[in-house]
């Protein structure tokens, strides 16, 4: 039985998509059974903390972006966080009338724009409440939910006039284990709502039929799943969140660990899609064909199809193997096994698959062309350095392995790429390891004078 209600969610920080990207995104998409797209990404801080800006001649991509769903069948949600993560200073005062005012003008601004449906965000806000909302509701067992509560329910009740659906991502919108939080919301909540929940971790491994059912006893409302992944703005190579960050890693492996049995429990599922709108597309569209099948899903096969709808399929695969592991992956792709085998011990025919493992993943880069090729472009990058020294290692440990003398270009090699070393995550860190093993086993190398 498939999850009716099936969405892609434009909802990640980090820098923002054109409405060419986008379009093509809602229709591969909708192809692979999505009924629903969500806007809401971080850059446009109208959906943030510019929450009370509404759009004027600007929001020309939206209209474009409710025309492009309404053509093909699908729902146009947006997503709103008046909490402004990134800029607390700019949050909404929960507790005063004229900001819940404000708020409501600007969700009716968006149905009459076409969205039929909204989402309310409190993810990712820390516990302080401004002075105002503080003291509003000090006598209340927990102050937070019952302010939230009292917004959302505001804007159900105006939205559902309107003839527009509501859903709610609270602040504690992961994990299986209870908190006063959710028990209080779940008592203060319209009984018509539906909840937000990433499963039992942020960026879950795994998600469980019985764990929805733990968390829909918590918040006595059904649970929509907004599945993290293949989202990755958590690992930047600052280490920070901004709409400026370069993710490390691709996200490029199917959907795993997900049971069949979720199709039963929930009232809807949210694939959220990776910063890269064309390269995160093979594994958005194996997310959207488990929803679509859960019980028939066949991880590898999907993932096998996405990347041939690419066109760039061969390269792709290649490029995937260098991506793992992933945490919905955990197999370490060829090159990063390869380096393990070859850390392992002696043993030439290790140190000849890695060599000649390196050497496709090379050619593999290279013959990456069109749109895509400026997604994975810092990717890329870091594989012009890190691919060239990973072959000079293998070079080294088979001279060190052999008695030989190590060149002293393949020396200076791994001298510079250790210490000029990308941020990029390829591989896992093996060839890192790899390259500092094989300078420990050079020496100095050949003194010349």
């Amino acid at each position: 039985m498939p999850i009716t209600d099936r969405a892609v969610l434009e909802c990640f920080y980090g820098p923002l998509w054109s409405p060419a990207d986008r379009a093509e995104v809602v229709r591969r998409a909708h192809r692979h059974g999505a009924t629903a797209y969500v806007y809401g990404p971080s850059a446009d801080e109208r959906t943030g903390p510019d929450w009370r800006q509404p759009y004027g001649a600007d929001g020309n991509h939206l209209d474009e972006l409710v025309a492009l769903t309404n053509d093909l069948g699908m729902m146009a949600t947006w997503r709103v966080s008046p909490g402004a993560p990134l800029r607390r200073e700019r949050a909404m005062r929960l507790a005063d009338a004229d900001e819940l005012a404000l708020l409501i003008d600007r969700l009716t601004e968006m149905v009459r724009r076409g969205f039929g449906r909204v989402i309310i965000a409190f993810d990712d806000l820390d516990a302080e409440l401004d002075p105002a909302t503080r003291s509003a509701y000090a006598d209340d067992p927990h102050p937070m939910a019952a302010a939230q509560a009292g917004v959302v329910n505001a804007v159900h009740d105006r939205l559902a006039r309107l003839g527009a659906e509501l859903l709610v991502c609270p602040t504690h919108y992961w994990g299986v284990k209870s908190s006063r939080y959710r028990q209080r919301l779940g008592e203060l909540l319209h009984s018509d709502l539906v909840v937000c929940w990433t499963g039992s971790a942020v960026i879950s491994p795994t998600i469980t039929a019985a764990q929805v059912r733990a968390v829909v006893e918590q918040l006595r409302r059904p649970i929509w799943l907004w599945d993290n992944y293949p989202v990755n703005d958590w690992d930047s190579v600052d280490g920070v969140f901004a709409n400026t960050m370069t993710p490390r890693r691709l996200p490029l492996a199917p959907l795993r660990g997900r049971d069949p049995g979720l199709a039963d429990v929930l009232a809807g599922y949210g694939t959220n899609a990776a910063l890269q709108p064309l390269a995160g597309l093979p594994a958005l569209c194996t997310a959207l064909d488990w929803a679509r099948d859960p019980h028939g899903y066949d991880a590898d096969a999907s993932f096998a199809r996405a990347l041939d709808e690419t066109g760039q399929g061969k390269s792709l695969r290649v490029l995937a193997e260098l991506a793992g592991p992933s945490i919905l992956a955990e197999r370490p792709g060829r090159v990063a096994d390869g380096c393990r085998r070859v850390l392992a011990g002696p043993d030439p025919a290790a140190l000849s698959a890695l060599d000649e493992t390196i050497a496709q993943a090379a050619i593999a880069a290279a013959a990456l062309d069109g749109p895509i090729t400026a997604e994975l472009r810092p990717w890329l990058d870091a594989l012009r350095t890190v691919l060239p020294i990973s072959a000079a290692a293998v070079r080294a440990i088979a001279a060190a392995r052999a008695g030989d003398p190590v060149q002293n270009e393949d020396i200076a090699a791994l001298r510079t790429g250790l210490q000029d070393w990308p941020r990029m995550s390829i591989a896992a860190g093996a060839p890192y390891a790899l390259a500092d093993h094989a300078l420990a086993l050079a020496g100095g190398g050949t003194p010349t004078f």
